[in-house]
């Protein structure tokens, strides 16, 4: 089945619903409901509640997630782009799942027009009413079992089982899948440096500033961003208070230039993080060391590359 096109709306007009696809049902009752949470990034909290009604396997390789929208204050609440994408407004095209067995996270599908493959909301939530969005993801390996969910509002809905359904959707203008491997955080460094060191209840996630950074820029490139979203989720999953953001230099330069550097790209990992963090509570310590603790010897190319780096350590 391929979605009928939506009409393109300025930002403050909502976009049409899509079609529930075939033999979607309704909300179930109350008690079939896998999963719920309620969310943290949002101005209604605890009154907007996420739940989650099946995630299951189609007939022709794809993964439908159904989940449901409540709106349990008194208010009218418009979601915008809560759960969506600048082109899917009104719609959980943002909302992905992890692959905990295989270490991968798998995104919505996207159509070739940038609208996702899945439906959207008619409007903004009345109060007391529940809307359903359904999305529609690659299918994950035959033995798989459950997959954890996550969403810009909510904490991560963990171990949600994966069923499977007898209904078959069809849509050729798909672009192709995108399923992400979680070790990309270590994917640019070598070596022994591997990304990440943990001991007792601590885990140091490290970060390679010559992928974070162009060259004397603490400006963030457009790489850093999927990698800071998995450092985000990994910090939502744990227990931790607070997050050490600690910046280093290799030493090429003055102190006088290394130091500010470093803490400047310290604090741009920390702005990041905390957009990307959804858990509350999260409070962060920054500080900007030049190049006074490195962890490679500075007299090779390959040393100083190591010794540029962003450290962000936090509580198992």
């Amino acid at each position: 089945m391929t979605p009928p096109e939506d009409p393109q709306a300025d930002i403050d007009q909502p976009l049409p619903p899509s079609p529930n696809p075939p033999g979607h049902n309704p909300p179930p009752e109350e008690g079939r409901i896998l999963a719920s949470s309620v969310t943290t990034a949002t101005d209604l909290g605890p009154d907007l509640q996420i739940d989650v009604y099946a995630l299951e396997r189609l007939e022709n390789n794809f993964l439908r997630l159904n989940i449901g929208i409540t709106n349990q204050s008194d208010e009218r609440f418009d979601l915008g782009f809560g759960l969506g994408d600048d082109n899917n407004r009104l719609s959980a095209s943002q909302v992905s799942l992890v692959d905990d067995q295989n270490q991968q996270r798998y995104l919505s599908y996207s159509q070739s027009d940038g609208k996702c493959f899945c439906n959207s909301l008619e409007g903004a939530l009345e109060g007391g009413d529940t809307e359903n969005l359904w999305i529609i993801y690659p299918e994950p390996p035959a033995d798989l079992e459950n997959m954890t969910i996550l969403t810009p509002l909510t904490p991560p809905l963990i171990n949600i089982p994966i069923s499977r359904s007898s209904e078959s959707l069809e849509n050729n203008n798909l672009e192709d899948p995108e399923i992400l491997d979680l070790t990309m955080i270590s994917d640019s460094l070598e070596g022994d440096q591997t990304g990440r060191t943990e001991s007792g209840d601590e885990v140091s996630i490290i970060l390679s500033s010559d992928v974070l950074f162009d060259t004397n820029s603490a400006e963030l490139t457009e790489e850093s961003e999927e990698i800071l979203k998995q450092v985000a989720q990994e910090i939502d999953d744990s227990n931790s208070t607070t997050v050490s953001i600690d910046g280093h230099a290799d030493n090429t330069g003055s102190d006088s230039v290394n130091i500010p550097l470093s803490k400047e790209r310290a604090e741009s990992v920390e702005s990041s993080l905390s957009e990307l963090i959804t858990r509350e509570g999260v409070a962060f310590e920054i500080e900007g060391h030049g190049s006074a603790d490195p962890i490679a010897d500075n007299d090779t190319n390959e040393g100083r590359e190591r010794n540029r780096r962003v450290s962000v350590t936090f509580e198992k």
